[in-house]
């Protein structure tokens, strides 16, 4: 496909590098600065293994979206695939592009929240800034403002900021990594297993937020020269180093931080890296180096965050599944603008109502598991039911591989909503209510008339 344009008319600017470091850049952002104080908490150092085994089951289901988004590489191409795959019937096609492209964004949503609401600890931990900390509310709404001042930019700005801070991020992470094991203690790291099954299963739900922003590759595929090529490399390739880093830096937290301190509420649960240097006599690193890469991070994931749902919420919107506006492209920056600005307004939302860590949990099994389950589907569609389509990759395994993928997410569904099973009927139920609504004065009813005349 070369640089040609997408359906969309999107000029393809965006190369193997950049795609590999936008990814890059959107996973090993915010989630790793926070999240092991989560999974250390509950299972204590079998953390380690929930962060390996999450980085492995993703392996399984990014294959499945690498050969999707082969076939289809198109701007959105999440929203895209149950469109394109899911059999004959084109009102089941839209139900599932329309939960597809809602949850994906809706755990967006809360994943931009959910950085912008560190931004205040993080910029507090600086000597200097300690009082930040108490601005937890306006730091995040100004870190939200600043993204999307760069999203609406455009791409090829967002590529370029992405990759000097990917690279500020990389560097500092080894360091710590470095420091955690050259002063760690295999001691600190018995018992090793501290919670239950559930309990487990939830920590690899809550890793597995940390691995899911290799969807920009996939959302922004239109955008992409070369896909056939830039695609497989870009997401195998981010997934696999991302794995290494992550599973690298929670080993070096548990052989510095044994189990009993994740359970006292103290430095640990609100900075656990910075626990890893202070305990090998590095404050400099701890109060300086850590503090900015983590408001790096954080920025970071909301970049990719807001520029992969808004890519996906202008699919919908071109399938007539949203308001048409939610397409609206700017000629400058060939931006989703309207998107864009939706999502960060919702995204303020949750920041300003407090819901943060409610959202944590909604990120992982509505706007993670829900939409990975159903495009596990569509590659399953699209061996079975799209025989003209001859993607330029192919999943090894096939649809044994689709099986692993959605193994792996039932396991994960049954563990984050036995913990929480109000917010997840609360938030499917609100889903399924939205797409009542469309049916009603949207762009469905159109669809599923279509099927009868058929």
């Amino acid at each position: 496909m070369g640089n040609t344009d997408d359906d969309s008319g999107l000029p393809r600017t965006v190369g193997l590098r950049d795609l590999l470091l936008l990814s890059v850049g959107g996973m090993i952002g915010s989630s790793v600065f926070f999240f092991p104080a989560f999974t250390g908490q509950w299972i204590g150092p079998a953390s380690i293994l929930a962060w390996l085994a999450a980085g492995v089951g993703m392996v399984s289901i990014a294959l499945c979206y690498t050969e999707l988004a082969t076939a289809f590489p198109e701007s959105g191409g999440p929203a895209v695939f149950p469109a394109e795959t899911l059999g004959s019937n084109r009102f089941v096609r839209t139900f599932f592009t329309y939960m597809e492209g809602t949850s994906y964004a809706l755990g967006w949503v809360f994943g931009v929240a959910v950085s912008a609401w560190y931004v205040a600890n993080y910029l507090g931990a600086i000597p200097e800034l300690s009082a930040a900390s108490a601005h937890t509310v306006p730091l995040g709404l100004l870190a939200i403002a600043g993204a999307l001042a760069v999203t609406v930019s455009g791409i090829d700005v967002t590529k370029r900021a992405n990759l000097v801070m990917t690279a500020f991020i990389l560097a500092v992470l080894a360091v710590v990594a470095a420091v955690g094991f050259s002063d760690g203690d295999p001691a600190n790291a018995r018992p090793f297993f501290t919670g239950s099954g559930t309990q487990f299963l939830a920590a690899i739900g809550v890793a597995i937020t940390g691995y899911g922003a290799w969807t920009v590759v996939p959302a922004a595929a239109g955008e992409v020269r070369n896909p056939e090529r830039t695609i497989p490399r870009a997401i195998v390739g981010s997934l696999l180093l991302t794995t290494v880093f992550y599973t690298a830096v929670v080993v070096a937290l548990h052989l510095t931080v044994p189990p009993s301190a994740f359970q006292q509420g103290n430095l640990v649960m609100f900075a656990p890296l910075s626990a890893i240097v202070l305990d090998a006599g590095v404050p400099t690193l701890a109060n300086y180096a850590l503090p900015v890469a983590a408001l790096v991070a954080i920025f970071t994931t909301m970049l990719v965050g807001m520029t992969s749902s808004a890519r996906v919420l202008r699919a919908l919107a071109q399938r007539d599944l949203f308001p048409s506006a939610f397409a609206a492209t700017s000629e400058n920056t060939n931006a989703p603008y309207v998107s864009l600005a939706v999502v960060a307004v919702a995204a303020a939302a949750v920041v300003v109502g407090k819901q943060v860590v409610g959202g944590i949990v909604l990120a992982a099994l509505i706007g993670t598991v829900l939409p990975y389950l159903i495009n596990v589907a569509s590659f399953v569609g699209l061996r079975t039911y799209r025989t003209d389509v001859t993607p330029s990759f192919r999943a090894p395994g096939g649809l044994l591989t689709a099986a692993v993928a959605f193994g792996f997410l039932v396991l994960l569904a049954l563990g984050l909503s036995v913990d929480h099973p109000v917010a997840a009927v609360l938030t499917a139920a609100a889903l399924l209510a939205g797409f009542v609504l469309q049916y009603t004065i949207g762009g469905v009813a159109d669809v599923a008339e279509h099927d009868r005349a058929d």
